[in-house]
């Protein structure tokens, strides 16, 4: 009977996906391939391919359009937007806490021509979130292990498990979302966060380890970047990195150059870490640098170069709406 079954689900998937042209078909069983990507049942491949069919169109839609950054068919290419969304943002934006914290504002002062922290030694190589909505604990390190760097002088690997598990109490939610903001709280108080190698990275929600050996910092403070302040962020940037909040889907597909798309919107959904900004001479664009979680295969080398030059108040995909940073003693 499971024979009978199986026969007459890839006869339902050869005749439901027949409006799909071959190449198309082609290409989807050389992307399984490439990035290792199998399905329970022929349903579920039928469906999978379909969501590729939509995905290959959009793709070549934002090629044909002429816009300047380049997109491919990566890792997420058999996904919805909305899966996407769900399984590897996780950026819960809250309106700030007026009052509670300092507030950077632009002053004015002379800033270099560019900026990057990765040249400098202050940032680690990029990892991976996984499907669980942890960026926030990943852009949250990139600012700690910044902040540490320009105290210390010393590049350390934190644990973002750590506060994925032992942040809850101070308004993150693991895997279902969080902000940095409430995780240099927990570290203001805990003082300090264990290494990435004593407390690694599992991708899901635990109970949280308390005999965890911890590396042992003060954060004083932590500083809000002025919102809709371009200059405010460059000059923030100059003194170390900074965790900022994008709204993400446009930048599903992408795989290089200076994003630029006005469009993207400024609905925050993920949690990235901006580590410098510069200026691109072939298309005459200036960009921030921006770190992202999804492993180093996506886009840059795991970076994506946004466009910093654009009128919009809110930045490029509203990048200057949430921008924080951790101050250790």
């Amino acid at each position: 009977a499971a024979v009978v079954l199986a026969l007459a689900g890839v006869y339902a998937f050869k005749q439901n996906s027949s409006t799909i042209p071959a190449p198309v078909v082609e290409s989807f069983a050389t992307w399984r391939m490439t990035y290792g990507k199998s399905y329970g049942n022929p349903s579920e491949l039928q469906y999978r391919t379909k969501v590729f069919y939509t995905n290959y169109q959009k793709v070549a839609e934002i090629k044909k359009s002429g816009v300047s950054y380049s997109v491919a068919l990566n890792q997420f290419a058999d996904m919805t937007e909305e899966e996407f969304v769900a399984k590897y943002t996780g950026y819960r934006h809250q309106e700030r806490k007026s009052g509670l914290r300092k507030v950077r504002k632009a002053t004015g002062k002379t800033l270099p021509d560019s900026v990057d922290w990765r040249k400098k030694g202050a940032v680690n190589p990029v990892r991976n979130q996984g499907r669980c909505g942890s960026c926030w604990a990943f852009a949250a390190v990139v600012g700690l292990e910044g902040a540490y760097y320009k105290s210390k002088g010393k590049l350390i690997q934190l644990s973002e498990q750590q506060l994925v598990d032992c942040s809850v109490s101070y308004g993150n939610h693991g895997c279902n979302g969080g902000l940095m903001d409430y995780a240099f709280e927990y570290i203001e108080v805990s003082g300090g966060l264990a290494s990435q190698s004593d407390y690694p990275y599992t991708g899901k929600d635990g109970t949280c380890q308390t005999d965890v050996p911890q590396i042992k910092f003060k954060v004083s403070d932590y500083v809000d970047v002025h919102p809709r302040d371009a200059d405010a962020l460059a000059e923030a940037l100059a003194q170390q990195p900074v965790s900022v909040a994008i709204a993400a889907n446009s930048i599903m597909f992408y795989s290089g150059g200076v994003f630029d798309n006005r469009y993207c919107g400024s609905r925050l959904n993920h949690g990235v870490s901006a580590v410098g900004y510069g200026h691109d001479s072939t298309e005459n664009k200036d960009y921030w640098i921006v770190r992202n979680s999804w492993g180093a295969s996506w886009g840059e080398d795991g970076y994506i170069r946004m466009r910093k030059d654009v009128s919009l108040s809110t930045g490029e995909c509203g990048i200057l709406l949430a921008a924080s940073y951790p101050e250790i003693a």
